[in-house]
C-alpha cells in the first residue's frame, strides 16, 4: 500500500515550483514568528522535526514486506544530513538575513550536480552544468554589497545557509542513489528518522519557550512547520522520481525570486519583515532572473 509516495494529478516538472512556494513561505513564517523573542527559529525546527517525524516515520508501516536491514544504513545517512541542514536553516532564518539567505542557497544547486558526479558516477547533460554554474554567478550578484565582508550579519548568513547547502545537496543526491532499492513508503520513511532524534537536546528550551508563548506565535510556528513539511515531500517524490537530484534542484531554485519577492512587498505591510532597499531588492531580482534563464536552459 503506497499511502505517502503516490503521484500527484500534476506533473512532475511542477512539483519542485510548488516545493519553492511553500518553503519560501515557512521561512517568512519563522522570521515573522522569531522576532517576538518568545518562540526562537530553533523551537520552530523542533516543531518542524517532530511533525516530519510523525507523518512521514509511520509510513514503513504500511509496507507488507520490510527493507532488507543489511542496507537501513543507506536512507539512514541521506537523513541525517537531511538533519543537519535543517538545523542551519532555522538557525539561520531566526539569526540571519532571509532576503539574503534563500537566494545563497542556490549555490546547492551546484553542490547538488557536483555530488552527482561523484556519487552517481554519472555524467550529467552540458545543459545542467552549465546551469548549475549560472546559479553561482546569480549567488554573487545577489550577496555583493559595498559592505560585503564588514557586516556580520552577512557572515552568520554565509556561513550557516552553505552549511545547509552541503548538507541538502548530499541529502538529495543519496535519495537519488538509494531509491532505487526501496520501496517509495521506506524511503520517506528511513529518510526521516534522523529529524526528531536531531532535536532531543533541544526539547527543555522547547518545552520553556512553548508554556510562555502567546497562540499567535504558536500558530505561526506550527504554520510554518506544516508549510516545511509538504515542501520536504514534493522534493522528495521528485528527486526519488523521474526528474532526479540535479534538475530538481535547478528549477526549485525559483525560490531566490519567490523570496526577494515575498520579502520585498510584505516589507511594505510587516516591518518585522522589513530587509530590502529598492536598490538592494533590484539587484537580488537580478540574481534570481539569471537563476530563472538557468532553469530554462536546464529544461531545454
Amino acid at each position: 500500500m503506497n499511502i505517502l509516495a503516490t503521484s500527484l494529478p500534476i506533473p512532475d516538472v511542477f512539483y519542485p515550483f510548488i516545493a519553492a512556494i511553500f518553503y519560501c513561505g515557512s521561512i517568512i513564517l519563522v522570521k515573522y514568528a522569531s522576532q517576538s523573542k518568545k518562540l526562537s527559529g530553533l523551537s520552530m525546527l523542533v516543531m518542524n522535526n517532530l511533525l516530519s517525524g510523525m507523518v512521514f516515520i509511520p509510513a514503513i508501516f504500511f509496507e507488507s514486506k520490510m527493507p532488507d536491514v543489511s542496507i537501513i544504513w543507506q536512507p539512514i545517512i541521506a537523513s541525517i544530513f537531511c538533519a543537519i541542514g535543517n538545523i542551519a536553516t532555522f538557525t539561520c532564518a531566526e539569526r540571519g538575513e532571509v532576503s539574503l539567505m534563500t537566494p545563497l542557497m542556490g549555490i546547492k544547486t551546484l553542490m547538488v550536480v557536483i555530488f552527482a558526479q561523484a556519487i552517481l558516477d554519472v555524467d550529467l547533460p552540458h545543459a545542467i552544468t552549465i546551469s548549475g554554474i549560472i546559479c553561482c554567478i546569480a549567488v554573487f550578484i545577489m550577496g555583493y554589497s559595498n559592505n560585503t565582508f564588514r557586516t556580520k550579519k552577512l557572515g552568520i548568513t554565509t556561513a550557516l545557509a552553505l552549511t545547509a547547502c552541503v548538507s541538502y545537496a548530499l541529502c538529495d543526491v543519496f535519495i537519488q542513489k538509494y531509491a532505487p532499492n526501496f520501496t517509495k513508503n521506506a524511503m520517506l520513511s528511513l529518510t526521516s528518522v534522523a529529524m526528531p532524534l536531531s532535536i532531543i537536546p533541544l526539547l527543555p528550551r522547547f518545552f520553556r519557550e512553548v508554556s510562555a508563548c502567546d497562540k499567535k506565535t504558536l500558530f505561526l510556528g506550527s504554520s510554518s512547520a506544516v508549510l516545511m513539511i509538504v515542501e520536504m515531500y514534493l522534493m522528495f517524490i521528485s528527486i526519488s522520481g523521474e526528474l532526479g537530484a540535479s534538475l530538481c534542484n535547478i528549477l526549485y531554485n525559483t525560490r531566490g525570486l519567490i523570496s526577494v519577492l515575498l520579502i520585498y512587498f510584505l516589507g511594505k505591510y510587516f516591518v518585522k519583515l522589513k530587509e530590502l532597499s529598492n536598490a538592494s531588492a533590484i539587484q537580488r531580482c537580478i540574481g534570481a532572473i539569471l537563476i530563472l534563464i538557468a532553469v530554462a536552459i536546464a529544461l531545454n
